[in-house]
């Protein structure tokens, strides 16, 4: 005892030696540290071997179902960054967007194949209402048309039954856009072959007939056909709003907040 202290003593006052002594002392002592060592490694090698074929299939199935498991959640992880960067995306454009707007889902699309409906996951307890402009980060997209208590469809812009005043940016040119039922086509009706329209022009909403506000981008023209028949030239274009791709969409309170509550008063009444 008085030799175990005198050595904790030593130790603790002249480390400088002592360190080094015990550095040795374990060196010499690492064969019976592995001699100990060596019985529960027999034990584990005895286990592993005992280990019969179904044992190992019941254990490869489990840890495949866990990589399943796993991969499934790395996917659900990747959705959810794209759909923060769609969301950022909405919130960051440089679409410069006046007025109220709410963020909705598109929850449905019309089950139609000729036509161009979408559901979004919100009505009329959010004040949406009858022909609320709808946008995604790029440019306009639509339309509300029907309006329930927490749902609502809107048309498209590629809608065969849809139409939007727009304007030439480059010169200010008025015309109308309507849909064709392809997505990525659009027509600009009722231009002379005269007027000045190239390919590359971007189209704005003209805001007439004060359902869409002015100055939002629709479409690009793609194609001008002038058949030299000194009447409207047949022009396409293609929309600006991702279509067929956006998950979210901003619904754009265009009227008044006074004309808003009066009309939701007056249907709750």
């Amino acid at each position: 005892m008085l030799l175990a202290i005198g050595l904790l003593f030593a130790d603790a006052r002249f480390k400088d030696v002592t360190d080094p002594v015990r550095y040795q002392i374990n060196g010499l002592f690492s064969p019976v540290y592995a001699m100990m060592s060596w019985p529960g490694r027999f034990t584990d090698l005895l286990a592993d071997s005992s280990m019969g074929d179904e044992e190992l299939r019941q254990e490869n199935s489990y840890l495949k179902s866990q990589l399943l498991v796993m991969s499934g959640r790395l996917q659900k992880f990747s959705e959810l960054a794209a759909e923060n960067a769609r969301l950022r995306g909405l919130i960051d454009s440089s679409l410069v967007v006046d007025g109220r707007v709410l963020i909705a889902e598109i929850i449905g699309v019309d089950a139609d194949p000729f036509r161009h409906i979408i559901l979004v996951n919100k009505g009329r307890d959010e004040g949406v209402y009858i022909g609320q402009p709808v946008l995604d980060a790029r440019g306009i997209m639509g339309q509300v048309i029907e309006v329930g208590p927490e749902n609502s469809r809107a048309m498209l812009i590629a809608d065969r039954e849809h139409a939007i005043p727009v304007r030439v940016a480059r010169n200010g040119i008025r015309a109308v856009l309507a849909g064709t039922g392809d997505l990525d086509r659009l027509n600009l009706q009722f231009v002379p072959e005269s007027a000045d329209v190239k390919v590359g022009d971007t189209l704005l909403s003209s805001g007439l007939g004060l359902r869409f506000p002015a100055g939002y981008p629709v479409g690009t023209v793609t194609k001008v056909d002038k058949a030299g028949t000194n009447e409207f030239a047949s022009i396409q274009v293609k929309p600006v709003a991702e279509l067929d791709r956006s998950r979210h969409v901003l619904l754009l309170f265009n009227r008044p907040l006074r004309a808003e509550q009066g009309g939701q008063h007056g249907k709750t009444q």
